[in-house]
């Protein structure tokens, strides 16, 4: 195990062997992960590797036929990605059905020759409503926080009649009267404004919904953090980068599915056509955008990568869940005195089997993860179509979209190739700038959010490493990452062809 060293910086320099290579093989990397979300997928053994770089990235996605299918509320919702901007509230908005209502209900109330008819509309949804005082006093604007805003429109149509509470036409308008009713407000039906803003908050609460949805985030954070790779990454003939659409349970399934790893589809690619056929350009590295957690099929999983990785002279790099050391977040955990792996426990002796591994040197495991793009909102990243703070109070740390730490590392490869070719292994890249970095008002306090999901103090960077992940440190207060080391879980230097 790493001993302990007193100075941060320290920490952050490695020794790198020094390396000699014949030939010069370009730098090809491999990522892999769930691409298509719900799309139609042809079985995975009839997958080929796509190469994407920054001029077809959108037709990549479009090619992939990318798709989630999402229940919200009984209310079957079909999403689909063409470009990297679908994922954009803006375009949710202006692109799906479950919006359409609210979007013309917004228009109608922000034009003149329409307003009265959509404001009389929107309280006849809620039927014979309480009628109250009118005041004698002309009535003002009044800001109304975004909680109180589900409250209602002003019950009481013009002229005082009430209005029949007329019978929802489908499930969708129902959906519709749901999400507006609680954020109507009693106010003077002129009053533009608080009407347009009742309808957006309504809105807003759909659209966080959709965003913060588990599959949504994941997708999104896929794609978002894969354009981190290819947006920073130089490609060239010499320089490639390649995905491959496979769920973490497929590629499990697929390396279980032969008693020989060379049967596998996962190898096919890798090695067979990448390194033994003749005329074939091996692969650098593989990333994988998965999330692997201390379970035997999770373990097994990556002992059997490890195996073709060593074949192949090119090292595998994931990201492992905080659980293995025995807490969920290490954003709610900080404290490395916390942190807690029994040496009898079931997850401890599969960790260390896996580290046991010879092959283990050809595995890197990254922790914590990295912002990929600033929350939605006025101060962050305003919308066009309605105003929308995806934030909502104090900010919610699952709520941030966290990328993968693997693509931070696939970019500071790819950045020392490009610098030094085959010799990157001398002086290998680890500091990263220009990240998203949050900065938000907690009371009287400025608070910036860590792009790199939490501060890691000397004592947990130190700890990370001895369990054998490569930390991604933040710097406080900027946007500035540093990859601790480029080692494998065995604790010796990530084996590749650059050592």
């Amino acid at each position: 195990m790493i001993s302990n060293e007193n100075m941060l910086e320290a920490m952050f320099s490695m020794e790198s062997d020094k390396s000699g290579v014949v030939e010069e093989p370009p730098f090809r990397m491999l990522v892999l992960g769930d691409w298509a979300g719900d799309g139609e997928r042809k079985p995975f053994s009839e997958r080929r590797p796509i190469e994407i770089d920054r001029d077809d990235f959108d037709d990549v996605m479009k090619r992939l036929g990318v798709v989630l299918e999402l229940d919200y509320n009984g209310e079957p919702l079909r999403l689909e990605f063409n470009e990297l901007e679908d994922f954009h509230p803006d375009k949710i908005f202006q692109s799906v059905p479950l919006f359409e209502e609210l979007r013309d209900l917004r228009r109608r109330l922000r034009q003149e020759s329409t307003f009265n008819s959509a404001a009389r509309e929107v309280r006849s949804m809620f039927g014979n409503p309480e009628t109250t005082e009118p005041s004698s006093a002309p009535s003002e604007p009044v800001e109304v926080p975004a909680d109180d805003l589900l409250g209602a429109i002003l019950a009481k149509p013009s002229g005082g009649a009430a209005v029949p509470k007329p019978k929802p036409s489908s499930d969708l308008a129902r959906l519709v009267s749901d999400l507006v009713r609680p954020h109507l407000v009693e106010v003077d039906e002129g009053e533009q404004a608080q009407l347009t803003a009742a309808v957006d908050a309504a809105t807003s609460g759909l659209m966080r919904g959709i965003l913060h949805d588990r599959r949504f985030q994941e997708l999104e954070a896929a794609w978002r953090g894969l354009f981190f790779l290819v947006r920073r990454t130089e490609t060239s003939t010499d320089l490639k980068i390649f995905l491959l659409d496979a769920t973490k349970d497929e590629l499990t399934e697929d390396l279980k599915s032969s008693e020989n790893l060379s049967g596998t589809t996962y190898y096919r690619h890798f090695v067979r056509e990448a390194v033994e056929a003749p005329g074939g350009d091996p692969f650098a590295l593989a990333l994988g955008n998965y999330a692997f957690e201390g379970s035997i099929d999770d373990i097994a999983t990556l002992i059997r990568i490890a195996k073709i990785s060593a074949t192949a002279n090119a090292p595998f790099i994931s990201h492992m869940r905080p659980d293995v050391f025995g807490v969920h977040s290490l954003a709610g955990q900080p404290d490395a005195a916390a942190w807690k792996l029994a040496d009898d426990s079931t997850g401890s002796k599969l960790w260390l089997a896996l580290r046991d591994q010879s092959e283990a040197v050809y595995l890197g495991m990254v922790m914590p993860r990295f912002l990929a793009r600033l929350p939605y909102g006025r101060e962050t990243e305003p919308l066009d179509m309605f105003d929308f703070e995806e934030l909502d109070g104090l900010p919610e740390h699952d709520n941030y979209l966290w990328a993968n730490g693997c693509f931070a590392a696939g970019q500071l490869l790819a950045e020392s190739f490009a610098a030094s070719r085959w010799d990157m292994g001398r002086a290998l890249q680890q500091d990263i700038e220009g990240l998203p970095v949050h900065v938000y008002k907690d009371g009287t306090e400025t608070v910036y959010k860590p792009c790199g999901e939490v501060l890691l103090n000397d004592n947990a960077m130190q700890k990370l490493m001895d369990f054998g992940f490569m930390p991604l440190v933040t710097y406080k207060n900027s946007d500035r990452v540093k990859l601790a080391r480029f080692h494998s879980i065995a604790d010796t230097a990530l084996k590749g062809m650059w050592n």
